[in-house]
């Protein structure tokens, strides 16, 4: 049963290009991740503002991005 969350089910056999949209995808969440806890660690030290909201900005667009080209390679 499809859901908001993960719209359509997993496929196991998605070819080599849906095996490089997931690794592309997955590498792209983790350095999200990362601009995400480094936005936060500038926010809380105060001095980095602006800085920490474009890395969130950049932690969003990484994610759908990263997402979105999963969706297209693997066709999931």
């Amino acid at each position: 049963m499809p859901s908001f969350i993960w719209p359509n089910l997993k496929r196991a056999r998605v070819g080599a290009a849906g095996a490089v949209g997931r690794f592309l995808h997955w590498t792209g969440v983790i350095v999200a991740g990362l601009c995400a806890l480094l936005a936060v660690e500038l926010l809380v030290e105060g001095w980095g503002q602006d800085l920490s909201h474009t890395l969130l900005i950049v932690a969003l667009g990484l994610t759908f991005g990263t997402r979105g080209l999963r969706y297209v390679l693997a066709r999931e």
